[in-house]
């Protein structure tokens, strides 16, 4: 029995960067030996297992053989696999990197030395991000993960190699990218979004001519250079929110056309899978983008108030919502402290307001109408006794 650190692990230690995560594979192993160990298997038919102090994951080496469509469709061989198979399966060179460690338990590099069997250290040298085999196209995913890779890695200079980016068009013209779930699709999307690249991401996903083949809409929409220029511009000052946020500037294309943006956030949401709260702040951002641009009026200040709950206590959806606001704004420091500051002060009011202030005579729909309006009328006041540049 042999154990290797394998993939992103070795990758990034080379490049001096964080290990996240360290992934191992065993050659000359069988599921009955981990699993007699203390190992728990991940899957019953995928040869992938816990280790049972570090939780790391240890993988049977293993050959895949295409046996239907999109990222599942394969079969799964461990027997006599040897290092140079396994790693063969991989995506990217600099994906197939490995260290062999003392044992299960025992994952100190034996001699340090990496094992590069495709070339895989040249190309981490030169920066290329390089698929190692025809094989790549058996798996639509890899189209999405080397883009993110890309992403991930741009600051540092690397590139796609032009022949892997051929194939990537392929593929993606050849309708693979519609083989993948939804919910992958999105997680890999997500990915994207938390590690900060997500402009980088949907910008290559744009430049290479892959968003054709994942999410039309939005490359229909980004044929206006304009746009697009300032959707990956409001990204990039995205990139330390949360995904919300960032999803609702994805979304952003269309603001002045209140219609076709709602048009545009369900087709994207539909394709992607993505979950209520990002479609919610996406469809926010395009009811209130206008909000601030002048001195609101109390009855949009109420509507804010009751369409993001924030009465009720739910302050994440009304500050995703201003922040997703402010950054798509021309002026995107200016102003969100102010509106934050504003918006506290109405908030409190609204809720302030109940139904002993009203006329107790009122009944049935009476009584919302008249907390309505008296609500109007406080909130209206507070608006014209703040100063234009606190608003």
């Amino acid at each position: 029995m042999q154990v290797f650190l394998v993939g992103g692990a070795v990758r990034d230690a080379l490049l001096g960067l964080p290990i996240k995560d360290k992934d191992f594979m065993v050659v000359g192993a069988t599921p009955a030996q981990l699993l007699s160990a203390g190992f728990a298997q991940v899957g019953a038919d995928f040869p992938v297992f816990l280790h049972p102090d570090s939780h790391h994951e240890y993988a049977l080496a293993r050959v895949e053989r295409k046996n239907g469509q999109g990222y599942q469709g394969f079969a799964t061989d461990t027997t006599g696999v040897s290092l140079a198979d396994d790693l063969l399966r991989r995506d990217l060179t600099i994906n197939a990197l490995a260290i062999e460690v003392n044992g299960l338990f025992d994952d100190t590099p034996k001699t340090g030395q990496v094992i590069d069997f495709y070339n895989g250290l040249e190309d981490l040298k030169q920066k290329i991000l390089r698929h190692i085999s025809p094989a790549f196209t058996e798996d639509p995913l890899r189209i999405l993960r080397t883009v993110r890779f890309l992403a991930r890695y741009h600051q540092l200079g690397f590139k796609i190699a032009d022949e892997t980016i051929c194939l990537m068009q392929q593929m993606a013209q050849n309708g693979e990218l519609g083989h993948l779930s939804r919910e992958r699709l999105w997680a890999e999307s997500v990915k994207a979004m938390e590690a900060g690249t997500a402009h980088i991401y949907w910008q290559s996903l744009k430049t290479l001519n892959i968003l054709p083949y994942f999410l039309k809409a939005l490359d229909d929409c980004w044929q206006d250079e304009l746009v697009f220029k300032k959707v990956i511009e409001r990204l990039d000052l995205a990139k330390k929110d949360n995904m919300a946020v960032q999803f609702a500037i994805l979304c952003s294309g269309y603001l002045k056309n209140n219609e076709l943006n709602k048009a545009l956030i369900k087709q994207i949401a539909h394709q992607l899978n993505a979950p209520k709260h990002p479609i919610h702040i996406a469809n926010l951002l395009t009811d209130f983008y206008d909000i601030f641009n002048q001195t609101p009026k109390a009855v949009d200040i109420i509507n804010l108030i009751e369409k993001t709950k924030a009465h009720q206590g739910n302050r994440q959806t009304l500050d995703d919502t201003l922040t997703a606001i402010f950054l798509m704004k021309q002026d995107a420091d200016d102003g969100y402290s102010h509106a934050v500051k504003l918006l506290d002060t109405a908030i409190a009011i609204y809720k302030d307001i109940s139904i002993k202030d009203i006329d107790e005579n009122l009944t049935g729909k009476e009584i919302g109408l008249a907390l309505h309006q008296l609500r109007i009328k406080q909130i209206q006041q507070l608006l014209d006794e703040t100063p234009a540049h606190d608003q």
